[in-house]
């Protein structure tokens, strides 16, 4: 027969001759309770025996009486103990992230997260120990990297500010801007995205205006009668004694138009 087994054998044998040899009942060991326990083995208690509670790990004392009693009825009499779980320190949310939490007491957990366009760096999650400490420190969140953009052919990148390097962070950018006569189609701004790539970039695209018009009593100063490419400007002018309505220079728009071509009017008499 195992010693542990004999050992509980005369246990109940000892409560039970106490029972017969007395009409007290025995009380049985104090389950814990309210943050509170009772250190030590023992099963069974005769009436009248006073024990000291303590506080369970992990809480600690509010105030109170330790000391509770063994009644004849078989029952404790009323714990006046008071256990509270320990508190941890108010956790501090990292930098470009956050701390989601309920509470800061024992056993407590915090989640830990970044904003768009960081990536969480150390635990995830920390919590509250029993000795009133977080079993994790605040982890950091650093900025998600892109390389360098691409740019397209005939194109170029104005950047925001000056950097050093192959790489830049999140929320970095520039303007991408054609070479003339070619013409941006797409967006025009340039982005470190939150997963680490460059925004779609645009195209540079040829854009021919046609051969500029004759203006009825007027005459097109030192132009070419050939197609003009985007940006290219031409100058309009008026035979005496006719007046120009409209600009003097028209330019050669990103749509492949001209702009508004003026006329010649005849003075007023």
């Amino acid at each position: 027969m195992r010693p542990a087994f004999q050992w509980l054998l005369l246990l109940i044998c000892h409560a039970w001759l106490i029972t017969a040899e007395t009409t007290d009942k025995v009380c049985p060991r104090p389950p814990e309770e309210d943050g509170t326990e009772l250190s030590g083995g023992q099963i069974f208690f005769e009436p009248g025996t006073e024990v000291t509670l303590s506080c369970i790990r992990g809480y600690s004392s509010t105030g109170g009486s330790r000391k509770i009693t063994c009644k004849s009825n078989g029952e404790w009499t009323e714990r006046q103990l008071k256990c509270s779980p320990k508190r941890c320190p108010v956790p501090e949310p990292p930098t470009n992230g956050k701390a989601d939490f309920n509470k800061i007491v024992y056993k407590s957990v915090i989640a830990y997260s970044c904003n768009e366009g960081y990536v969480l760096v150390g635990a995830s999650s920390s919590e509250c120990l029993y000795t009133g400490q977080w079993s994790d420190s605040t982890p950091q969140c650093e900025p998600v990297t892109c390389g360098l953009p691409p740019i397209p052919p005939n194109a170029k990148i104005v950047y925001d500010r000056h950097f050093n390097g192959d790489t830049v962070e999140f929320g970095f950018g520039g303007l991408y801007e054609c070479m003339p006569p070619m013409v941006l189609v797409g967006d025009k701004r340039a982005t470190c995205t939150a997963d680490g790539t460059w925004s779609k970039p645009p195209e540079c695209k040829l854009v021919v205006c046609p051969v500029p018009l004759q203006i009825e009593n007027g005459f097109l100063s030192f132009a070419e009668l050939r197609q003009h490419g985007y940006n290219e400007k031409v100058k309009y002018g008026c035979d005496s004694p006719y007046i120009l309505d409209g600009p003097a220079e028209v330019e050669c728009e990103e749509t492949g138009s001209w702009s508004r071509i003026p006329t010649c009017k005849a003075p007023p008499t």
